[in-house]
């Protein structure tokens, strides 16, 4: 009930949000006749943020360090890359994905909102009229991209903020405090935001996922069972309280993602 009033406001009050859509919630349960084994399982099923686009990397990112790098790829491969893909990003609301996600377009300094915006729609009329089969070769493609984890984020961005222009960068400010906050007050944790980079716009494309989990007596002895083989001045568990789950979220967005100001500004 909570997810549903607190989306509910979003839209009605035009909150900024990037809480992924839940399609659906189902209870699966299965019969072992030959053993006589019973077994019940929940299933979410939640909104493809990437269909149809042409996603070349996938980040899933919670702010931490522990255990987050996965160790594909060569370095060195993505450091090249990462100097073609570093640069300034602005929100696109002329795109097509839904309002669970937001999208973040390339730009040239010199290119005001109106000119980026009405070639943003003519791309989007172009694409409607291809083929389903060409949406879907591009949602296969995306599906088998390995996804990476915090520590791989840092790597690809040599150690540096993501830039964004300003626009897109309070937009998406607002949207993580406001979605840290609600998930904070009902007691929810260990979410993550997915990102993707869309080659073909120049686009990142974002959401928060796995934001089904509350801080339970399950949650809490993880939380101690992690905590004890740790040393001093190591990494903070992933598994902590939700307060301080989103404070160690929210700062991680802010060093992962920086304000590249442009000529249209306001100081």
């Amino acid at each position: 009930p909570a997810y549903f009033e607190y989306l509910s406001k979003a839209f009605f009050h035009g909150l900024p949000t990037v809480l992924c859509k839940i399609v659906g919630v189902y209870q699966i349960g299965y019969h072992n006749r030959v053993t006589g084994r019973r077994t019940m399982e929940q299933v979410a099923v939640m909104q493809n943020i990437f269909f149809g686009r042409k996603i070349s990397k996938i980040f899933d990112l919670k702010g931490s360090l522990r255990g987050r790098f996965t160790r594909q790829g060569n370095v060195e491969k993505e450091k090249k890359s990462s100097k073609k893909k570093n640069k300034h990003y602005r929100r696109s609301k002329s795109d097509n994905t839904t309002s669970d996600s937001d999208s973040f377009s390339s730009c040239d300094e010199d290119d005001d909102d109106t000119l980026s915006t009405s070639s943003g729609g003519i791309e989007k009329d172009e694409k409607a009229t291809s083929n389903n089969a060409d949406k879907g070769e591009k949602a296969e493609k995306s599906e088998s991209i390995s996804t990476l984890l915090d520590g791989d984020f840092l790597e690809f961005t040599n150690g540096r903020p993501l830039p964004l222009t300003d626009r897109a960068k309070a937009v998406f400010h607002m949207s993580i405090l406001n979605d840290t906050l609600f998930l904070s007050i009902i007691n929810v944790l260990d979410y993550s935001i997915l990102v993707g980079i869309d080659e073909e716009k120049m686009e990142l494309v974002v959401g928060i996922i796995d934001f089904m989990r509350q801080y339970d007596i399950l949650k809490q002895m993880e939380r101690v069972g992690k905590s004890l083989p740790m040393v001093v001045g190591s990494e903070a568990p992933t598994i902590i309280q939700p307060p301080l789950y989103k404070a160690r979220f929210t700062n991680a967005m802010e060093r992962y993602f920086m304000t590249v100001p442009s000529k249209w500004t306001t100081i």
